[in-house]
This record gives structure tokens, C-alpha cells and sequence, in this order.
């Protein structure tokens, strides 16, 4: 299971150091270049809801082994793109394999493990896989310096086996693989619900990143613009009166729940400017090779692998809100740190934030994420799993969309880190005043 989670979010950080390399190879600019993250996140936000519904459904054996092998299939052709348009269109199926597979490791363990323990077992899973998001900048940057960017890619396909073997060899069984109590005689597939989302989305995300090269009021990014809202206007619209959705808009009304949504949004909203705009800013301004840029940017994540165990021991033990009050206090002043001294062009005056946003990060995912699927009945586990993840990975294409828009318009780097700072500090202190005491007692529920 951690394997699974550390593959999709190790090809969301493996990309960043070679980003420049890849542009440069295939004439692309700095807005096509950023396609080749963002194809794999909009996706992976669209498709992903439906990968936790169909947990809910479908034996979770099958899934894995579907996921794995679009995904492993995909990396390959990535590492054999021929041009730019061929690598964004392979790292867009790729995403899909990622969206199937992702929210099914979270749906087992909730199956597997009583609520007192979930944290801790939880928290073990997340250091796993944060080796593989940790790794992410340092694998980018040695395989660009001294081998080829292709490599990136290419290093997937033996883990996906690996991951395979085990599923084939030792398969989940019982209602841990089936889902506890399922009846799928009614159900039939939410199409509008599907349909509107993935239209919505990329019409949205596409007036937002090609607006500083198309022109902000030019016909195709307003008529792109009232597609991608009116799409997703009918989609909301249409989840909330369907008895089976695509993504259960209902669950918003729990404010436990609405509020785990948006800390992990704006957590993932952070995640991208920081392994995007930072590896971009170690190459750019202070002149690393992809190599030493990576090493530069492994202080952010190193932290990661100790307080992603820790994290679950103080879920366990104080409840979900403590944990990520605290880590969206550490997480602000991070940023703000960061947006501050960038400047500076310092990497030393830089790397005590760099540190301690790397240590806040599994403070907001894991309280966030236990809090989310404590709060709904059993059989409704992976659909709210999937949901969290349509939020978090949300804040990535939204995030990179937006951040992308602000470079190319400003090419400054302080504003980039100065929006991310802004919505940090807005999600904490709405978090503190308005929606505090929803996450707590989700905590305290599941201690019960």
C-alpha cells in the first residue's frame, strides 16, 4: 500500500528538476513546460473521486492491478516521448492509472485497522511513502545531470511490478478487497456528473495558465472561462440532487469534513509551488545544476519521514485538531520566511523555513485525512477518500495553474510564494475561528 501512494507521489516531485532540461530539449515554453505537471494533476483531480467510488465497489485487487499497469505502461512512454506534445498526452494517461489506484491504500487501512489505531498505522504508511516523495528532487536531479531526463520515468515500471507480484501473490480478501456490506444491483454511473467534471475543470484550468500568453481578455480565455464555471456549476448541481454521485457533495455539510478538504487543498497548493517554483528558483536565480538544485530542495521533504510517524502518535493520542493547528501555524510562518528572504538569494538564510514547511506537511495530510474518513459510515469510506484526494489534488492544478499565471506575468518569485503564504494564512485562521471544533470532534469521535 505504501508503494502504491509512494509512486504517484514520487512522479509529482520527480518532474520539477527536470523540468528546464525537458523544455529546453523540446523547444517548449515555460507555459508548455508546465503542462507536462499540470496534464498529470487535472487529471489526476478528475479521475480520482471516481478510483475511490469504484473502492467502494469493485474488488480492490483488480483496481491496483489496473492502476499499476496503466500507470507503469504510461511512465514508459513518457521516457520514450519524442516531442512535447507526445510526453504531455502520455503523463495525462498516467494520471489516470494514478487516479485509480491512489485513494485504494487509504480505503484499506480504514478497513483493516480499528479507529484508535488507524492514526498510528496510518502514520507508519505515510513515512513509507514520503521515502519516495523525499527522493523525488534528489532522483530528478542525478538522473538529468548525469544521464538523461528519460530516466525519471523509467524507474516506475519496476516498482509497479513489484506491486503487482505482491497483489498476485497475496491478494487482500474478505471485505477488506470488497467492501464491507456493497449492493451495486441500483447503481448506475454518475455520466453527467463525470462528464462535467473533467470539462469543467480543464476549460477552468486552461483559461487560468494560457491567460498570460493568449491575453487576459482575449475571446478564448473568457469563452474557456464561462465553459469550465458553467460546466462545473452543473456538476455541483447535479451531484447534490443524484442519489449515487460522482463525488458526494454532501459530505461539505459536515464541517469536520469541509474542513479537512480545504486544509489538504491548500497543503497540496503549497507542495507545488515549492517542488515546481523552488526547483526552478535553485536552477534560475542561485545557478545549481539539477543535481545540487535537487539536494537543495531534499531539505524541504527531509522532515517529512519524522513527523509523518509522529503525526499519527498525536492523532492518536490529542485528536486530529491540535496536530494540524499546529502544523498550519509551522507551515505559514514558513512561507511567509520564504517569501520574505527569496530575494536575498541566499540558500543558507533560507534553509530553516525550507526545514520546517518539510515538517509541517504531514501535520495537515494525515489529521486531515483520518478526520475525513471518520466522519462518514463505513460503506462510504473510499467514496469520502476519494473526495479528500479530488480536494488535494485540486489544490495542485489550481495551484500550478495559478502560480504559473503570476510568473509569467510578474517572473517573480516572491509573488509566486507570496499568494501560496496568503492562502496558508487564510486557511489557518479560518480554520482557528470558524471551523476548529469540527475538526476536534472528528478527533475525539474516533478516540471514542
Amino acid at each position: 500500500m505504501s508503494f502504491i501512494l509512494g509512486l504517484t507521489l514520487l512522479d509529482e516531485t520527480v518532474v520539477s528538476l527536470a523540468l528546464p532540461t525537458i523544455s529546453e530539449e523540446f523547444g517548449m515554453t515555460l507555459t508548455q513546460a508546465h503542462w507536462v505537471v499540470n496534464s498529470y494533476l487535472l487529471m489526476f483531480a478528475a479521475l480520482v473521486a471516481l478510483g475511490g467510488k469504484l473502492a467502494d465497489l469493485v474488488n480492490i485487487n483488480y483496481l491496483i492491478l489496473s492502476g499499476m499497469i496503466i500507470f507503469g505502461l504510461a511512465s514508459l512512454a513518457c521516457g520514450f516521448a519524442p516531442n512535447g506534445s507526445f510526453l504531455v498526452g502520455a503523463r495525462v494517461v498516467q494520471g489516470i492509472g494514478a487516479a485509480i489506484m491512489f485513494p485504494l491504500p487509504i480505503v484499506a487501512i480504514s478497513r483493516i485497522f480499528p479507529p484508535e489505531r488507524r492514526g498510528f498505522a496510518l502514520g507508519i504508511f505515510g513515512s513509507i511513502a514520503t521515502i519516495f516523495l523525499s527522493s523525488g528532487p534528489l532522483v530528478s536531479g542525478y538522473f538529468t545531470s548525469y544521464f538523461s531526463w528519460r530516466w525519471i520515468f523509467w524507474i516506475n515500471p519496476p516498482f509497479v511490478l513489484i506491486v503487482c507480484l505482491v497483489i498476485a501473490l497475496a491478494p487482500l480478501k474478505g471485505r477488506v478487497a470488497h467492501g464491507p456490506d456493497r449492493d451495486i444491483s441500483n447503481y448506475s454511473f454518475d455520466w453527467l456528473g463525470f462528464i462535467t467534471l473533467l470539462v469543467g475543470l480543464f476549460f477552468f484550468v486552461l483559461a487560468i495558465m494560457q491567460a498570460p500568453e493568449w491575453g487576459w481578455s482575449s475571446r478564448d480565455i473568457l469563452l474557456s472561462f464561462i465553459i469550465g464555471v458553467t460546466a462545473l456549476t452543473i456538476f455541483v448541481w447535479n451531484e447534490l440532487r443524484r442519489k449515487a454521485p460522482l463525488i458526494q457533495v454532501r459530505f461539505f455539510r459536515k464541517p469536520s469534513f469541509a474542513v479537512a478538504a480545504f486544509v489538504v487543498f491548500q497543503a497540496q497548493y503549497s507542495k507545488i509551488v515549492m517542488f515546481i517554483f523552488g526547483a526552478l528558483y535553485f536552477q534560475d536565480k542561485l545557478g545549481f545544476a539539477p543535481f545540487f538544485a535537487g539536494l537543495a530542495l531534499m531539505s524541504a521533504v527531509v522532515m517529512n519521514a519524522a513527523t509523518a510517524g509522529l503525526s499519527g502518535v498525536c492523532v492518536d493520542k490529542f485528536g486530529v485538531r491540535t496536530p494540524a493547528m499546529c502544523g498550519l501555524f509551522v507551515l505559514s510562518s514558513a512561507t511567509l520566511w520564504l517569501t520574505a528572504f527569496i530575494a536575498q538569494d541566499d540558500y543558507w538564510l533560507l534553509l530553516p523555513a525550507l526545514l520546517a514547511w518539510g515538517a509541517a506537511m504531514p501535520l495537515l495530510f494525515l489529521p486531515s485525512m483520518k478526520s475525513s474518513v471518520d466522519s462518514v459510515e463505513l460503506t462510504k469510506k473510499g467514496q469520502a477518500s476519494g473526495v479528500m484526494i479530488t480536494s488535494q489534488m485540486l489544490g495542485g492544478t489550481i495551484g500550478m495553474s495559478i502560480s504559473s499565471s503570476i510568473f509569467l506575468f510578474t517572473q517573480s518569485y516572491e509573488f509566486v510564494f507570496g499568494t501560496a503564504a496568503a492562502v496558508t494564512l487564510l486557511c489557518y485562521l479560518l480554520c482557528y475561528f470558524h471551523f476548529g471544533k469540527g475538526i476536534e470532534t472528528a478527533g475525539t469521535s474516533s478516540r471514542g
